[in-house]
């Protein structure tokens, strides 16, 4: 049977993956804001949905399947299309060069470049699929443990591996990106496990608790200083953690407002949620192929204010995305048709 949907959590899913592309853009001011929230709610999203009833053999087999084929078929499209630009634009040395440090960056799956104790650059934000599988394997693992207290104890020594070990030497496939998602992830599975209490927490608290959540999140945006997982980078530590989630609580509510009141951004936002995992594939490759910034500085030239560079980014970028998200996931839905 085909399984029924939650659209608000399509929702947030869709706000989170378009915060992820204004993210890429490196402006501070939506740094500030984007990144309090963008890639840890895709972990508690994932840990809220993550059973311990499945055989962990045929989970194992799922998360391969759903997050290292893409990852594959992702890391190929990056690796031809920046070696067919560089021999059309620079000549075969450097083409040569150039497919060289795309397969090492794919099959060291590192976030961000490394520079030391040798060179690897990044493979983008395709790191998010390795934390996601290394996060999801561990915490179906941490499922079958016995004993909340001992789960919870290795939780927290996977996070603090991830978080102490990243200056000392960052591991191949993301892992310790991986140990700290897991702590995100568990806490999505908490919030499952605890559905039933919640809804009987009475409307009075409810609503002084999403106040007090809205409190921390300006204070996280307002008082920012980095919070990045993809390098396991936490800024103020438990505050910046205890924010976050906060952040992530008011982005559902958002969600299920949009949901029941604005049509038009719940088709858009919905659509982009469901096809996610498509949309950051896509965003990859054209943010790290396309020449973004020398298309902006000829129309700069050309008369555009430099003022509308960062516009320009953004709608050009989002445009093109969800232009490719539509063909491919029409070309997907084509090949492997809904069973009913």
């Amino acid at each position: 049977m085909k399984k029924n949907r939650v659209q608000y959590i399509d929702i947030a899913r869709g706000i989170a993956i378009i915060c992820i592309i204004i993210g890429h853009l490196d402006n501070y001011q939506i740094v500030r804001v984007v990144y309090t929230f963008h890639v840890p709610i895709f972990f508690f999203i994932t840990g809220y949905f993550t059973s311990a009833n499945l055989p962990i053999k045929k989970f194992i087999k799922n998360k391969v399947h759903t997050l290292m084929l893409p990852y594959m078929y992702a890391s190929l499209a990056l690796i031809i299309m920046n070696t067919l630009k560089s021999f059309v634009f620079i000549g075969s040395n450097a083409a040569k060069d150039t497919f060289l440090e795309w397969v090492y960056a794919a099959i060291y799956g590192a976030g961000v470049t490394i520079y030391q104790p040798f060179y690897i650059r990044a493979i983008g934000a395709l790191w998010f699929l390795w934390a996601t599988f290394w996060g999801s394997i561990f915490l179906r693992f941490l499922l079958s443990v016995r004993g909340e207290r001992i789960r919870i104890a290795l939780v927290l020594v996977l996070f603090f591996a991830g978080y102490w070990s990243r200056n000392l030497f960052w591991f191949p496939f993301c892992i310790q990106a991986g140990f700290c998602a897991t702590l995100f992830l568990y806490l999505g599975y908490l919030v499952r496990i605890s559905r039933e209490y919640f809804q009987k927490v009475p409307m009075e608290v409810k609503a002084f608790g999403t106040i007090l959540a809205l409190f921390f999140w300006i204070n996280f945006i307002n008082n920012y200083q980095s919070f990045a997982l993809v390098c396991c980078e936490i800024g103020r530590g438990m505050i910046d953690i205890f924010s976050c989630i906060c952040a992530c609580y008011i982005i559902i509510l958002v969600s299920q407002y949009i949901e029941n009141h604005i049509s038009v951004f719940s088709k858009f936002f919905s659509f982009c949620g469901k096809n996610s995992l498509l949309v950051l594939c896509i965003h990859n490759t054209e943010h790290n192929v396309l020449p973004w910034w020398e298309v902006s500085q000829k129309l700069v030239n050309h008369g555009m204010p430099e003022s509308f560079r960062l516009y320009f980014f953004i709608v050009a970028k989002i445009i093109l995305i969800m232009v490719l998200t539509v063909i491919f996931a029409k070309l997907q839905s084509i090949k492997m048709p809904n069973k009913h």
